[in-house]
């Protein structure tokens, strides 16, 4: 068994996978760890990725997915006794591996890392940041937590291995922590392992992965509720983003950085929570053929 896997999902297969693995390759051993690309169909690009980072393995589902399907593609394949997952547009720091590593030292079954945004990031990716990431910005100090961030955290393999019942749909990380501290194992958030957001998308394709995602999370969470739960979660779908957007405020504020580019994001982060509650909305109300989803985004 290899010590580290890492599993990149990668939706687009693009310029930001190539400036994520230029940092994460050179930090790999090839005695003991691997990459693993979980992507769509095969095409020129990917074969030009594929030609450019050889000591990579890629695996091509037969049709483009959303993340949490192909990091449980990745998991399925990963042959590591550490499995580290991310996605194309965040760029691991030079020393990503080596804090993982050393984290792992502690008996807690998942760790969850910093994810800090590059300098140059647009408008666009700012209003991603604060939707996807207020909670992970450093610095902080270590904590407990009952969450971590799916796109810079690891898992001890036998952690994984007990949850992969729920991995039939996808690796939903909400679901997975929830089950693992259902059985009192530890999550950390760990301020060393640290991610850089890169952006790379527009916001039009953002808000179709924000809706496609609330629906798929309505709909499995409302496998066990009630229909009358379910409807009466669906008809509270917009009261949803004023309580997120709460949220965020309120982290960004206490933690004093970002506020002005907080605001001046502000119009966008609202329309990116406004399609992630009219996805929640739907999926609760219709619910989602989880495994015949539309996988086009």
């Amino acid at each position: 068994m290899l010590n580290l896997s890492v599993v990149i999902a990668a939706q687009d297969a693009g310029p930001q996978l190539r400036k994520c693995l230029a940092v994460l390759v050179p930090q790999l051993s090839l005695a003991d760890m691997e990459a693993i690309v979980a992507a769509g169909p095969e095409n020129a690009e990917t074969r030009r990725v594929t030609a450019e980072f050889p000591s990579v393995r890629f695996l091509h589902l037969s049709a483009q997915d959303i993340v949490p399907r192909l990091w449980s593609a990745g998991i399925a394949a990963a042959r590591g006794r550490i499995i580290a997952l991310t996605i194309e547009n965040c760029t691991p720091a030079p020393d990503w591996v080596r804090r993982i590593r050393d984290a792992h030292a502690a008996e807690c079954q998942g760790i969850g890392g910093a994810i800090a945004i590059d300098p140059s990031a647009t408008l666009v990716d700012w209003a991603v940041y604060f939707c996807r990431y207020s909670s992970y910005m450093p610095p902080f100090s270590p904590r407990l937590l009952d969450d971590i961030p799916g796109d810079n955290c690891s898992y001890k393999r036998e952690a994984l291995d007990r949850v992969q019942h729920l991995m039939g749909d996808g690796f939903w990380e909400t679901f997975i922590h929830y089950d693992m501290r259902r059985r009192h194992e530890k999550l950390l958030s760990d301020p060393l392992p640290v991610v850089i957001y890169s952006g790379g998308l527009s916001a039009w394709r953002f808000l179709k992965r924000r809706y496609i995602h609330g629906r798929y999370f309505a709909a499995r969470r409302g496998r066990d509720f009630t229909r009358g739960q379910r409807m009466l979660r669906a008809a509270s779908f917009l009261a949803v983003p004023a309580l997120l957007l709460n949220r965020i405020v309120g982290r960004v504020w206490r933690h004093g950085r970002h506020r002005a580019k907080l605001v001046i994001a502000l119009p966008l982060i609202g329309c990116f929570l406004m399609a992630w509650a009219v996805g929640e909305g739907v999926g609760y109300f219709f619910g989602f053929a989880l495994n015949g989803a539309p996988r086009k985004d």
